[in-house]
């Protein structure tokens, strides 16, 4: 399996950390800042007046046009397919992440409750969604038919004959008086579904053109295999990359989405408790309608749709894509404390004690589509979602969403799930409630190339949030005593420039938690993080929230890439043991840490805390607070750092750079670093001279609470 969705990232065989590198030689940086003068001079203000963002760039000699990469010098290093505008937008111009981050939140937190304009908000990342609602209801025709008396009957007769089925009139009574059996209330809802789904898979036939049956059946197998680190990702899989039309495909996924909203207001706040039992075998798979019973769903059938009504039910498939010849999938359950568990041997035992799941196909289920939509939507009760991969809000080469409204739920998978996609969109969606995610890697807001994933916490509860870093199921190459995780917001591209040349560039991962006292744990390339032109973002709320990680995590991203941890307040932990952390760049990457507000700890390693590293750019931003930081004397608190081997080169004359910003509050530094204090202002240089002077760093706290965001 090589489409980059539960892959960790390799080791170049010449460089990892420390790719010696430098920016643009300066004659001399007190002559630019003397005779260019800063923006806030400009404009009449003294340079105690200006803002803290333009003093703390004058200390470099940079203004906010200047602190960026030279695109001219990087294009000549890196490179990939699929680099997508959302990508550049930040990597360009990273002062722009905080603007970025409160835009992205705000607009998720818009659509709480409303799976159609959150699934488009996920699929615009790519540059592939649509905005189906623009002009009004997408589903208007199938709205008013779905209202008429009979509709779910016509709806029934019209699967069959789309699936080329002549009924029989035996057949055709027995359609009717199913469809006459349930409640009035429910029949508008399964009846609307239906004819979106068929309206959907219209919009998969028009995607997938060209692509004939045997091939997608080997594309399907080859994309969920259990994971591996072969580098060649195979002929089926090239094909579909370079023939799907993701555009097309995501109409229709967006399609049920807005199906999945009307239904959800349809049944919204039913009473009834009825026992009825629906169940009608199509060419396009089987429909099931159930009532107030506890219901088993078993594995090996393929659901076109489940809506249940009530029960604490058991859910061994649905709302996912089996194979590529059942492409369409959805189910709504409305009430009940349900168990979505794929497997058997799966429930009485969580995944990371289920040793055997790490040689397991990634078998399709609950809100996963490959080739095809998988939608599932859980409208109450405290329920158990658990699977091995390709899960929980799954898009390859397709859409899959989960959404579930309320209630006090456990997400638990391996790989490939909770708001993951590659060549697609992935969406977990979850209301409110105190929720665990447990994951091991490619989860919790993953983007793989041109794929957009979304896990977004709505409620104020307190979460916990595990890409386990315990059972060493995929040793990281930088430590092999740690899981590479690329999750929790991880935007992940696949690198083959020490291989076959052929890089494909990262997608957007995006993980947004609406507040409450959360714990975030995490081995390596986490919580806000990116690699090879990836984007990743953490956006936490309020609350005393808690960050463990070890390596490329709170906000840090290696090799042309953007990672961005944004904290909207609350007095947290933040804590990273090893390297590259807490607002840190590496290789032409983008590494911010925003923090709004409250006192917080940060116990940080090297290069980090405003650390560039070999071309990267570092950021770090506390607002308010009282804020205390432990790091030994290192690249760190804005500095930056190249080495010998990058001498010589064209990188030679790009920026390195290390900027750290603390705005009011009272705060302590560690006394052994020289340089940091309350209230103070301090750049690198203060501790000698730097081998280059393309090599920048700088800090500044300030009382000045009132800063906005750069200008």
């Amino acid at each position: 399996m090589t489409s980059g969705l539960h892959k960790p990232p390799r080791r170049h065989p010449a460089a990892e950390e420390g790719a010696s590198v430098g920016h643009r030689l300066w004659k001399s940086v007190l002559i630019a800042f003397v005779l260019l003068s800063p923006l806030a001079a400009k404009n009449g203000a003294s340079r105690d007046e200006a803002s803290a963002w333009n003093r703390l760039l004058e200390a470099v000699g940079l203004t906010r046009e200047t602190c960026r990469f030279d695109l001219l010098d990087m294009n000549l290093y890196g490179g990939g397919e699929y680099r997508l505008a959302q990508f550049d937008a930040l990597h360009q111009d990273p002062l722009r992440i905080p603007f970025y981050t409160r835009v992205f939140r705000q607009s998720i937190l818009a659509s709480e409750g409303k799976v159609g304009p959150l699934l488009s908000w996920a699929a615009a990342r790519t540059g592939d969604g649509t905005r189906l609602d623009l002009l009004g209801d997408p589903l208007k025709e199938e709205m008013e038919a779905a209202a008429k008396p009979g509709a779910l009957e016509a709806a029934l007769r019209k699967v069959m004959a789309v699936g080329g089925r002549n009924l029989e009139h035996e057949e055709a009574q027995r359609i009717s008086a199913l469809a006459r059996s349930v409640p009035a209330d429910v029949q508008p809802a399964a009846a609307l579904l239906l004819l979106a789904e068929l309206k959907s898979l219209k919009w998969r036939t028009r995607a997938l053109a060209g692509l004939d049956t045997s091939l997608l059946r080997r594309a399907f197998t080859a994309l969920t295999e259990a994971p591996t680190d072969e580098g060649d990702e195979g002929d089926e899989i090239e094909t579909l990359r370079k023939t799907v039309d993701l555009k097309r495909l995501f109409v229709g996924g967006e399609l049920l989405a807005f199906a999945m909203d009307h239904a959800r207001t349809m049944l919204n706040g039913r009473k009834g408790t009825e026992r009825f039992d629906v169940v009608l075998d199509t060419p396009l798979g089987r429909v099931c309608l159930r009532g107030s019973g506890n219901d088993v769903y078993p594995s090996g059938t393929s659901y076109l749709l489940i809506v249940d009504t009530g029960g604490d039910d058991v859910y061994r498939s649905g709302g996912c894509t089996p194979d590529p010849l059942h492409p369409v999938s959805v189910l709504l359950d409305v009430a009940g404390n349900d168990r979505y568990v794929e497997r058997p041997e799966l429930d009485s035992s969580a995944v990371a004690a289920f040793s055997p799941c790490k040689k397991l196909p990634r078998t399709p289920s609950f809100g996963a589509g490959v080739l095809g939509y998988g939608m599932l939507l859980d409208m109450g009760g405290d329920d158990l979602y658990r699977a091995i991969g390709m899960t929980q809000g799954c898009g390859v080469f397709g859409v899959g969403m989960l959404a579930d409204l309320s209630g006090n739920d456990q997400y638990d998978c391996h790989t490939s799930g909770q708001g993951a996609a590659l060549f697609g969109t992935g969406v977990l969606s979850d209301g409110s409630g105190s929720d665990t995610y447990c994951c091991f890697m490619a989860s919790q807001g993953y983007g793989g190339t041109k794929g957009s994933g979304l896990l977004a916490d709505f409620g104020e509860s307190d979460d916990l949030y595990d890409a386990n870093d315990k059972e060493l199921d995929f040793p990281s190459p930088q430590t092999a005593q740690h899981n590479a995780n690329l999750s929790q917001g991880f935007g992940y591209g696949h690198r083959a420039d020490y291989t076959d040349g052929h890089s494909l560039a990262g997608g957007v991962g995006v993980l947004m938690d609406g507040g409450g006292h959360n714990t975030f744990r995490a081995g390596l390339f986490a919580q806000g993080g990116g690699y090879w032109y990836g984007l990743g973002m953490l956006l936490a709320g309020s609350g005393r929230d808690t960050y463990e990680g070890v390596w490329y995590v709170q906000g840090a991203a290696a090799h042309f890439a953007v990672g961005v941890l944004a904290d909207e307040g609350g007095d947290d932990m933040y804590r990273a043991t090893m390297n590259m952390a807490q607002g840190a760049g590496h290789d032409f990457s983008v590494g911010f840490l925003l923090d709004r507000a409250g006192n917080d700890k940060h116990e940080a390693p090297n290069l980090s805390l405003g650390g560039g590293n070999a071309n990267g750019l570092g950021f770090f931003w506390d607002v308010q607070g009282d804020d205390v930081y432990v790091v030994g004397p290192s690249t760190t608190l804005g500095r930056a750092s190249i080495e010998a081997s990058g001498r010589g080169s064209i990188r030679e004359r790009n920026l390195t750079l290390g900027l750290f910003l603390d705005t009011g509050g009272h705060d302590t530094y560690p006394a052994n670093v020289p340089g940091p204090g309350d209230n103070t202002t301090w750049t690198m240089t203060q501790g000698g001279a730097v081998p280059l002077p393309s090599m920048r760093g700088a800090g500044l706290d300030t009382e000045a609470t009132d800063t906005a965001d750069p200008p």
